[in-house]
């Protein structure tokens, strides 16, 4: 397969250059690269491909501690099926409750970026996860409760905001999944925003939680007239040459969510891979993010 690496000039071209790349990673990059390609395909509403793909995984790498957990997460997006749909979520939902497993917390995150608490349906280990000396684990659990009520929302909100205030003392792992989980939450209020715009604009340049600060912060702006707001994505827009592909592609997630027009030079060079890190899996997971960036903006734009 052939992908066209031409600069953004006639939607039609760059919509099946960004979703032939997309398909490409697919199918030949493995493991997380492949699982974020797969997503961001789902997300964009061309699903083609993606199930046949990971029920293949899913027998290859049935007993791999934490990529399987990728695998059923996908799974679980790509069928409309409500009984298969529930198989592979009650796989997810196996390991989290297995105390002693190998792939804990990676099946808490995905509880939580499916919108599931595990609360009422096992109180007592559920309680135990949020009570962990995982930090990782408490915090992704913790997240998964947002789901309970809005009440208890509104307390998750509040909580991972404070988590990103000097006052909590948290360090730049707690801060980063917190801001992680506040973007995937959305819906900030004003005071939430405000004060999480401050804190993004406040982190030093060097923290590995700052980009996931400012994205946060760009995306769930309640004011797009804030003036704080250009300050922010001129801080975030410089990621594009981070030193991480992470970094690179929480900058792409946040313009997915809430980029326009003006971000398409900027995503076309991460797309185009102007800058590689010099890995080709990192580059083409990075690629793919800015395939799905664009395809979002595109699609707001129709």
């Amino acid at each position: 397969m052939v992908i066209s690496n031409e600069c953004i000039a006639q939607q039609p071209v760059q919509s099946g250059a960004c979703i032939a790349l997309l398909r490409k990673v697919l199918h030949e990059r493995e493991e997380w690269v492949k699982v974020h390609a797969a997503e961001y395909l789902l997300w964009a509403g061309y699903p083609e491909g993606v199930r046949e793909v990971f029920l293949n995984e899913a027998k290859q790498f049935e007993t791999k501690p934490q990529y399987r957990i990728g695998i059923w997460r996908v799974l679980v997006q790509a069928t409309d099926n409500e009984s298969e749909k529930l198989v592979w979520l009650n796989k997810v939902k196996e390991a989290f409750l297995n105390e002693n497993g190998p792939d804990r917390i990676h099946a808490a995150e995905t509880l939580a970026k499916l919108r599931i608490s595990m609360f009422t349906e096992a109180p007592e280990i559920t309680g135990r996860a949020l009570a962990s000396g995982s930090q990782a684990l408490a915090l992704y659990t913790f997240w998964s409760t947002a789901f309970d009520s809005a009440k208890q929302r509104e307390i998750v909100k509040n909580e991972l905001v404070k988590n990103l205030t000097p006052l909590s003392g948290s360090d730049e792992a707690k801060k980063s999944i917190s801001a992680y989980a506040l973007r995937q939450l959305g819906d900030l209020n004003e005071h939430q925003w405000r004060q999480l715009a401050d804190e993004a604009l406040q982190e030093v340049e060097t923290s590995t939680a700052r980009v996931n600060m400012l994205g946060v912060a760009w995306s769930t702006a309640v004011d797009p007239a804030d003036p704080k707001l250009p300050l922010i994505k001129a801080a975030l827009l410089k990621y594009h040459l981070a030193k991480t592909k992470g970094e690179r592609s929480e900058m792409a997630m946040a313009l997915a969510a809430k980029g326009n027009g003006e971000d398409l030079s900027v995503l076309t060079e991460m797309f185009e891979n102007k800058h590689p890190l010099g890995d080709a899996p990192s580059d083409d997971d990075v690629r793919a993010a800015a395939a799905y960036a664009i395809l979002k903006i595109r699609q707001r734009g129709r």
